[in-house]
């Protein structure tokens, strides 16, 4: 049998009228609807079919409008047989009934499989999941050609064209795979922006030239401009009609600035911080090399902090380095601790990206005052320090950040302060953390999420009395809450006075894609351990395994988890701290 190609073709149904079906077993399970008001379309059919408004005037008519007030059974044969195809029914049957039409819509038809025709072995049509089964439609089939073309654009073929065809009695449906010759990225064309010079833009590529031409790359590029606020809006088109050049293959990047400046307003809530409010402004393009000013605000019951920064661009255009002064402040109330801070930074900034991974740098000088009014030692202490922050970031995390899958990221980041200058002690942070998420067997869309993190905290310094009456709470490290030990409640571990060195590890199993409606059971368990000297670790060992459950909705991510936090002994003299623990955020993430 021939495989007509449903979504190239209006879809009209000239089916001759064959008379009515023979009542058979499970005839009396059809019912009859009339789609009109006036009964002169009727569907029999086992379930309810329903058509909006604007649906039902093309087959029904309105009598509002004189021009609509009667449609002819021809055509509304016509669009209803167009509209039940856009659900699935390929074959119905039409009885016309003095000057009333009768529908029989059949068999809905369904996907029994599909395969990729002359696809490159980087498609990977076997990892494809949630096809079998699905409502054969147009949509459906758009839907397929869209995805076999991204992955194609993503691993790089820019030029992809991809046809799907289906059989409506067995159900395959196959795609035919046009990749053309695999490219390179060479050079972009970039539409002018008024008063910017152009290059600026390269300070935001998450590819390399000459590099696998990667549309996933562009797309994470164009998003950070965005989210940056330099444009209002920036994309990418491939140059298909164009030979690739001796450097390779061509893209244009268009552009809409917009205004300079930008405001983001957010909020979120959880059980530990309660209400979360955040905001950022930003005015971006003050220069020709787009110099940018910054003003970030989180508030919240526990914690209030404001940044105000400014970037200097003064090299080339496309050169990431900047100068990077910034003023914060800090108000923390936790159960174990209170204390208000302010810092003064000069540094220097930069990243770089290759083909996968990205790396962000900051370091310079940092003046802290801390005033302590509750918990470690009470007191107002100054630190002058050399801080540092790397962060490693795979490009596939990145991008797959609002839906986190696959990817990892690993960051550094402390500071070196000495009493001989300006230091209230001598004192040295370091504080590592890291995230990797894994898609089991790489199934599209993902089935089993694997998740990995953990941290690992010291602070070196001489331990004395006279040290420990001077070290503020932000030089102490405390465990428990939805950031690692999820058994316990917000930073309870070790007690008011803190640790001095500090370790955790979580693993966490998400199952996505399977219960309906987007919620995704998870399972977890997290293991911490704390030290009263720099990487020296005492007992007990604390660990809280617990399941919770993930729900991905248009407005931002919900996520709950029951766990239970115990110990390995009870060498820590507290016996109050092992308990059931429960935590419903919105916006977090693993």
């Amino acid at each position: 049998m021939r495989t007509p190609r449903l979504h190239r073709v209006a879809f009209p149904l000239l089916a001759l009228v064959i008379g009515l079906p023979t009542p058979s077993r499970g005839a009396d399970r059809l019912r009859s609807f009339d789609l009109c008001p006036n009964g002169r379309v009727r569907l029999v059919a086992g379930k309810n079919l329903k058509f909006n408004n604007l649906e039902k005037i093309f087959i029904c008519g309105d009598p509002k409008e004189k021009a609509w007030e009667h449609i002819p059974l021809s055509q509304a044969k016509f669009h209803l047989g167009t509209f039940l195809q856009s659900r699935g029914y390929f074959t119905p049957v039409f009885s016309e009934e003095g000057d009333g039409l009768v529908v029989y819509p059949g068999t809905r038809s369904r996907v029994s499989g599909f395969r990729a025709e002359n696809a490159p072995p980087e498609l990977k049509p076997k990892q494809r999941r949630l096809v079998r089964g699905r409502v054969l439609t147009p949509k459906f089939l758009d839907h397929m050609e869209n995805w076999a073309r991204s992955r194609l654009q993503a691993r790089g073929y820019p030029c992809a064209r991809v046809e799907s065809r289906a059989n409506i009695d067995s159900g395959e449906v196959v795609l035919e795979v046009d990749a053309g010759e695999k490219q390179v990225l060479g050079s972009i064309e970039v539409e002018p922006i008024d008063k910017m010079e152009s290059g600026v833009l390269r300070r935001f590529d998450a590819f390399r030239f000459g590099k696998t031409y990667n549309n996933d790359w562009l797309a994470l590029s164009e998003r950070r401009i965005e989210e940056n606020g330099l444009l209002q809006s920036s994309y990418f088109t491939p140059n298909c009609d164009k030979p690739p050049g001796p450097e390779g293959f061509s893209v244009t990047q268009h552009t809409f600035a917009g205004k300079p400046r930008l405001l983001h307003f957010g909020f979120g809530a959880d059980t530990e911080e309660y209400v979360i409010v955040k905001g950022d402004w930003t005015h971006t393009r003050m220069t020709p090399k787009a110099w940018r000013f910054n003003v970030n605000v989180y508030a919240s019951y526990k914690r209030q902090e404001l940044n105000v920064s400014q970037a200097f661009y003064f090299f080339k255009p496309e050169s990431r380095l900047h100068f990077l002064p910034l003023a914060k402040f800090e108000h923390r109330r936790e159960t174990q601790y209170h204390y208000l801070s302010g810092d003064v930074q000069a540094a220097m900034a930069t990243s770089w990206d290759w083909q996968n991974v990205g790396l962000e740098l900051t370091a310079g000088p940092d003046l802290n005052y801390t005033d302590t009014f509750r918990g470690a030692q009470p007191g107002l202490t100054r630190f002058l320090t050399l801080e540092y922050d790397a962060k490693l970031t795979s490009h596939g995390f990145e991008f797959w950040q609002t839906s986190p899958r696959t990817g990892f990221y690993v960051r550094l980041q402390g500071g070196f302060g000495s009493s001989d200058l300006l230091s209230e002690i001598s004192a040295q942070r370091f504080e590592l953390d890291w995230q990797y998420l894994y898609t089991v067997k790489g199934w599209d869309p993902p089935l089993f999420i694997l998740g990995l993190r953990g941290g690992f905290y010291g602070t070196f310094m001489d331990r004395n009395a006279e040290n420990l009456a001077k070290l503020p709470p932000n030089y102490r490290y405390y465990l428990g809450g939805s950031s690692n030990l999820r058994g316990f409640e917000r930073e309870e571990l070790p007690g008011p006075d803190g640790a001095l060195s500090a370790a955790f590890t979580s693993f966490e199993l998400r199952v996505a894609n399977w219960i309906p409606y987007g919620i995704q059971p998870l399972a977890f368990v997290d293991v911490g351990v704390l030290g009263d000297q720099a990487f020296r670790f005492d007992a007990p060992i604390y660990y809280s395994p617990g399941f919770g459950l993930r729900y991905e909705s248009p407005v931002g991510v919900f996520r709950t988890t029951f766990a239970w936090g115990m110990k390995s002994s009870e060498a820590d003299a507290n016996p109050d701290n092992t308990h059931f623990q429960f935590f419903f955020g919105f916006g977090e993430e693993f």
